[in-house]
């Protein structure tokens, strides 16, 4: 019975003592590093251009709004199906039936009383036609739409664009290690670490409430912009 006992102490001892040269067998990193931050951008003329259109009809009865909007928004759908592309595409984004009630009036409380109906419904055209823009807003106003909103031109791929935004940001993370190196008295050696964070796109943005009909309706495109940011950490000696 003695004997076991001293044997398992002995092993605990062992197991105790061996912990500390475990842990010193991974050792501390001692390298000298220098991080900085290189952004880069680059424009592009945009290929592609997304708005949406929308129907808003009212009446005193739902049934009525409902009717009246679903003529125009049909006359709205076939002009815009007229002047898109094989690669253009029109789509529902929105559509809503709601209620419109009296007007309270100051310290008369009352039930609040319908008095008629709002009926919305939108749709996003999407068109590579970039010169067409004007000439889209126009036929939907035409047949029939009232409110258009969110214009954006845009990449259909802003791969290449960002493959130069992100070369940019490399050369100007570069750049910069090589100058605080200089101003340190130190060398540049290997990179310990890069990291990359792609930018939103900066783009023309239009919003234009409800328009009446005219003739060519002027839209310029402008430029995209692309932008990337290179995190990169150096060693140094």
């Amino acid at each position: 019975m003695g004997r076991s006992v001293i044997l398992c102490s002995v092993v605990l001892l062992m197991t105790v003592a061996t912990r500390p040269a475990a842990a010193q067998d991974k050792p501390a990193d001692t390298r000298r590093t220098i991080s900085v931050t290189g952004q880069g951008e680059v424009t592009a003329a945009p290929d592609l251009v997304r708005l949406a259109v929308a129907v808003e009809t009212t009446a005193a009865k739902a049934s009525a709004a409902v009717s009246e909007n679903a003529d125009r928004s049909d006359k709205v759908a076939r002009a815009l199906k007229g002047l898109m592309g094989k690669d253009d595409k029109l789509s529902t984004t929105h559509y809503s039936i709601e209620p419109r009630y009296e007007p309270g009036k100051p310290g008369q409380p009352v039930e609040p009383r319908i008095i008629g109906y709002v009926v919305h419904n939108e749709v996003q055209v999407e068109t590579h036609t970039i010169n067409g823009v004007g000439a889209v807003i126009d036929a939907a106003i035409a047949a029939g739409g009232n409110r258009v909103s969110n214009l954006q031109f845009m990449l259909s791929n802003r791969n290449e664009q960002l493959r130069a935004a992100l070369a940019s940001a490399g050369a100007e993370a570069q750049a910069q290690a090589e100058s605080i190196a200089k101003a340190l008295g130190v060398k540049l050696k290997a990179v310990v670490s890069a990291t990359t964070v792609s930018a939103p796109i900066i783009q023309p943005r239009f919003a234009m409430a409800a328009m009446e009909a005219r003739p060519a309706t002027p839209i310029e495109p402008g430029a995209v912009s692309v932008s990337a940011t290179l995190q990169v950490t150096y060693e140094i000696e």
